[in-house]
């Protein structure tokens, strides 16, 4: 697909069907996000992938609902989505470390909708670092960043407005 119409079409996917996704489907989007460009190419991202274990999906989504009564449709969306990948960081410098590491989430978002793959961008994940180191045991020196749902989609929802870029820019 044309990049322009993949970032013009791209959306947060909150529905999944039942279609399964491919491990090798998985691997392509996290090898395009790791394309993304890193500070002083440090590419500071680390993964765990969630995948066929429908029961761990939802002791994660059960813990985030649990703790977070606000968080209840973002917990169904984990729980029905066909892969989670937990992104997370090393993270030396914050501010520059932190960026890179969203350039590689928003690449994967791109790549998965090339593929026709829904996804979301799941920052309510914090929520629930401890409680997901504990569950899973992963190292205390990566530093939970967010989370990406995966899963095949029937409909695309409606694009939201968008501030014109014309009213928040100066020019110089």
């Amino acid at each position: 697909m044309e990049l322009s119409k993949v970032i013009e079409n791209r959306r947060s996917i909150r529905h999944f069907n039942n279609e399964e996704i491919k491990k090798e489907e998985i691997a392509e989007i996290l090898k395009y996000g790791t394309l993304a460009p890193s500070a002083k190419n440090r590419q500071p991202w680390n993964f765990v992938v969630i995948y066929n274990d429908k029961d761990l999906k939802k002791k994660i989504a059960d813990i985030l609902k649990n703790k977070y009564e606000a968080a209840a449709l973002t917990s169904e969306v984990i729980a029905t989505s066909q892969a989670l990948i937990l992104v997370y960081g090393e993270i030396d410098d914050l501010i520059f470390d932190v960026q890179s590491i969203g350039a590689c989430i928003e690449n994967m978002c791109l790549k998965a909708y090339d593929m026709n793959i829904g996804s979301l961008w799941i920052g309510f994940i914090l929520q629930i670092e401890k409680e997901l180191q504990e569950l899973l045991n992963t190292p205390s020196k990566h530093k939970l960043i967010a989370a990406l749902a995966l899963g095949h989609y029937d409909h695309n929802p409606s694009p939201k407005n968008r501030i014109d870029y014309q009213n928040i820019t100066v020019w110089l």
